[in-house]
């Protein structure tokens, strides 16, 4: 028995071990004359996850980058992860070869993803998806023909009256404001935004690496039940995740019947249910969905504002500049857009200067597929870096620098007239490329230029003062680890701009108020 115990260790498991890692290894594919990724030397099956770092992950993979060139490889326990830090590739591969490469990779932690029909961003490109897809598509337009339905013009006056009150809990203020917004163009009421907080919050941890375990030990995902503290809490999440959103939808399906809702996504489903074809459920939860995208994502943006004024006040008083010069004693408001091009640049160099998902959203490959020489097997995750995209240093001279001028001035590569029209976010690559582009730009353009432009409009950003009368400096590199990135909580004062900037934003607030009773009025489709 003991001989035989030697010889299993000894011999019998590493052949096995080897049979099987040559059998699943996809580079027995490998088309002659191609070659594999460059990347940084990884272990056998665990690659390099001990060299990732814990906090702010994506600055680990921006290293390989740097070292190894704008696409490269790194296997992940037995995954193959290919990173993308040069816009043209991304172009190449995931618009121009969308075919292959619009797939999602599975989610260990969230195995319904790729094919349950509930989570739309992360679904699979299937049938479901593009029945799903056409479907977001007219709640997108819908809602952008009406102008969001007036909702983030409310939500704004409320935000300064917030912020005015408390402009330390500027946080909780933002990611109140884009939870209540999102809430009224779900659902028509922002009542369940705190729900939609926890259930969002919920969300992200499961899909993040850094909130999952699974999510990086992919093994891990193979435990039963009884042995997984993350499928327990899946389980639980699911569940709590599906009856608010099922509870939303009734709730609105009432007020609809009865002839009382207000416009929302909800709202043009049940009156488009019949020709989609879709059923309550999945109605359910692609609204939710909808709301859980633009929940995740706008806060973070609005709070890279924040720090990047107080960073940078001469933007802040350019910013203002232009404002007064254009608004005057009123707040910005979509009509102005083409007239107030350092807002627009500012926005557009916050997302760029500090991505609200740094690493991408992945995709996936579904063939095999020679780049430049290069081979990328089937089934790999391909991400498009976006902390590595936003640094192209042929495109993005100084990328390190919050630079606004690199949109207005022509000495920039980034520079494009007119300037009533560019800067734009469309067609930036936070958006997404190819078939998966994200369809919420319109929201996010109009929820970022009117709460930044009148926040900038408002109030004076600046650093605190210590008692030696010098300013406290700030570290802004440190970012939240999950998927979906936030700037940590900063200390800095903000002060009304004049005394009339308060009396105007306490009498929108009142008339906001007022406002918020909007009537059943017809959805312009």
């Amino acid at each position: 028995m003991g001989l035989f115990l030697i010889v299993l260790l000894v011999v019998i498991l590493p052949c096995a071990v080897a049979a099987h890692r040559w059998w699943h290894d996809p580079y027995r594919r490998m088309p002659a004359g191609a070659r594999k990724l460059p990347g940084p030397w990884s272990m056998w099956f665990i690659g390099r996850i001990h060299d990732i770092p814990k906090e702010r992950t994506w600055l680990g993979f921006y290293k390989w980058a740097k070292e190894s060139g704008p696409i490269y490889k790194h296997e992940l326990f037995g995954s193959t992860h290919v990173w993308i830090s040069s816009e043209q590739i991304a172009k190449d591969l995931l618009s121009k070869q969308g075919s292959i490469f619009s797939d999602r990779p599975l989610i260990d932690n969230l195995p319904i993803n790729k094919t349950g029909g509930e989570y739309l961003p992360l679904l699979g490109e299937n049938e479901i998806w593009k029945h799903q897809r056409k479907f977001g598509h007219l709640l997108m337009t819908t809602s952008s023909k009406n102008a969001q339905y007036h909702y983030p013009v409310i939500e704004t006056k409320r935000l300064l009256y917030k912020l005015l009150l408390a402009p330390e809990s500027y946080r909780s203020l933002l990611e109140d404001h884009t939870s209540r917004n999102i809430s009224r163009l779900a659902w028509g009421s922002p009542d369940c935004y705190l729900t939609l907080q926890q259930v969002t919050m919920a969300l992200l941890s499961v899909i993040s690496p850094a909130g999952a375990l699974p999510n990086v030990i992919s093994p891990l995902a193979a435990l039963p039940e009884c042995l997984s503290p993350w499928k327990r809490y899946e389980k639980q999440r699911y569940a709590f995740e599906r009856e608010f959103f099922l509870n939303q939808m009734s709730k609105v399906r009432k007020e609809w019947l009865a002839g009382t809702a207000k416009p929302s996504y909800m709202r043009l489903f049940l009156e488009s249910q019949e020709k989609f074809q879709t059923s309550y459920v999945e109605g359910a939860y692609q609204v939710g969905m909808m709301a859980i995208a633009g929940a995740l994502t706008i806060a973070s943006p609005m709070m890279s504002f924040v720090l990047a004024m107080v960073q940078s006040p001469e933007w802040l008083a350019k910013t203002q500049e232009e404002l007064d010069r254009v608004c005057g004693d009123r707040l910005p408001a979509m009509a102005d857009m083409e007239n107030l091009p350092v807002l627009r640049a500012v926005v557009k160099e916050v997302l760029r200067w500090r991505p609200p998902v740094p690493t991408g959203i992945p995709h996936a490959s579904t063939k095999d597929y020679v780049y430049q020489g290069y081979f990328i097997p089937a089934g790999s995750t391909i991400h498009a870096f976006e902390w590595g995209l936003t640094r192209e240093p042929s495109i993005y001279p100084m990328a390190n620098t919050f630079l606004p001028d690199r949109w207005l001035n022509p000495s920039y590569p980034t520079y494009r007239e007119p300037l009533t029209i560019h800067p734009k976010l469309e067609g930036h690559s936070q958006f997404g490329y190819g078939r998966r582009t994200c369809m919420g730009v319109d929201i996010v353009n109009h929820e970022l230029f009117l709460v930044c432009g009148a926040i900038a409009w408002a109030f004076n950003l600046r650093k605190k003062i210590d008692e030696n009368g010098q300013e406290i400096p700030l570290n802004d590199m440190e970012y939240s680890n999950l998927l979906i990135s936030k700037p940590a909580k900063f200390s800095f004062d903000l002060t009304l701009r004049d005394a009339m900037k308060g009396e105007s934003i306490v009498a929108m607030w009142e008339a906001a108020e007022k406002e918020d009773g909007i009537q059943n009025e017809p959805i312009n489709v």
